[in-house]
């Protein structure tokens, strides 16, 4: 939980769009997509992660993490130009902290076998924490100093927290054992596909408003001094959402919160659309946070029950469908933005690709393979 507080920050990118976008003289549209591809990063290092896991003691595998995270958020820190931000923040960050997040998601749920909801639903809720305490901590330091100091702080605050990390792991000589990363032999391709398609159209509208949160209620009548409000509490529907599937993911079908959960998202988006107060709209950004908080939480433990052994493998899979969602979304917005249209659209498609991954579930019902308890 430690690792995924610290490389939670990821998600706190809002707080820095303006002070970038102003500083480096970039547009919206290519300061978000730095933040689209950290979140592609991501997605590559949890793909290919399952083959390192138990490589490594955990203590190694988490301080290698967290000092090329540290390193790429300096290189970020120190940018005069676009590639530099890119290749820091986006590549260097965002790998590193793929590999931290998918490596401790999967340790959690083995460790604990009996309780996998509450143990992958804490990893992945403290991961929300860290999006609300360094989107204070962040906007704090954008305000008073820079967003350079902003990224060099944040870098400490990653090395230190990812090294206790490991100190702690190699107190117990946490290792990933072979019998847990061993692999059940190959999944059937129709049922990756469907929680694939599912499960991006489940984060598309988290992902987006994540990454926009202060933004848009920056651009709301009175918005300007809640920006960084409206990224916290984004967060922190999100870190509730990870506690609250962690707990009801081990007692109700897991169809209810696959096609509950979106449908949400979609209602609270559109509610969103009309509204006319910066207030309000960190309201319903927190309900989008929580249902996104939910989704990753649950889709670990449903895909852990029906592929078993090879879950680490499947989920690496599945993932992928959060990397293009990642990429797609909140660059998406900005570009829209760009174009002199505000939030508006953005947030109606987020609603109908929410919507969708609903009607997904309710339409193949996963083959039973969300049942509580069930393979």
């Amino acid at each position: 939980m430690l690792v995924t507080f610290v490389f939670g920050s990821v998600h706190a990118y809002s707080v820095l769009i303006v002070p970038l976008e102003t500083g480096l003289a970039l547009t919206r549209a290519e300061v978000s997509l730095v933040y689209s591809l950290a979140l592609l990063a991501i997605t590559l290092a949890v793909l290919f992660g399952y083959r390192i896991y138990a490589v490594l003691p955990a203590s190694w595998l988490v301080a290698f993490a967290g000092i090329a995270a540290a390193a790429g958020l300096w290189l970020a820190a120190q940018a005069e130009a676009w590639w530099q931000l890119a290749l820091g923040y986006g590549l260097l960050f965002g790998f590193s902290n793929g590999v931290g997040y998918g490596f401790c998601l999967q340790l959690a749920g083995a460790g604990m076998p009996h309780r996998r909801g509450f143990a992958m639903g804490a990893v992945t809720a403290a991961y929300a924490v860290g999006s609300i305490v360094f989107a204070l901590l962040l906007g704090y330091t954008v305000e008073a100093v820079s967003a350079a100091a902003a990224l060099t702080r944040l870098a400490l605050f990653v090395l230190g927290g990812t090294l206790l990390a490991a100190f702690a792991l190699s107190r117990v000589a946490a290792r990933f054992g072979g019998e847990m990363a061993a692999a059940a032999g190959a999944p059937a391709h129709r049922r990756v596909w469907q929680y694939w398609a599912a499960y991006l159209a489940a984060v598309f509208a988290g992902l987006m408003t994540i990454g926009h949160a202060a933004a848009i209620v920056q651009a709301l009548p009175g918005g300007a001094a809640l920006g960084t409000r409206g990224a916290m509490l984004t967060g922190v529907g999100g870190a509730l959402g990870g506690f609250v599937a962690g707990y009801l993911v081990d007692r109700w079908p897991l169809v209810r919160l696959l096609a509950g959960l979106p449908a949400l998202s979609a209602l609270a988006l559109m509610l969103l659309i009309p509204v006319a107060t910066a207030t309000l709209a960190v309201g319903l950004l927190a309900v989008v946070g929580f249902a996104y908080g939910a989704v990753i939480a649950v889709y670990p433990v449903a895909i852990a029950n029906r592929f078993g052994a090879d879950g680490p493998r499947v989920y690496g899979r599945v993932f992928t469908a959060w990397g293009v969602a990642g990429l797609a979304a909140p660059w998406s917005a900005g570009a829209i933005y760009d174009l002199g249209s505000g939030y508006t659209a953005a947030l109606a498609i987020a609603a109908a690709i929410s919507a969708l991954s609903a009607l997904l579930v309710l339409g193949w019902r996963f083959e039973r393979v969300a049942e509580v308890g069930t393979d």
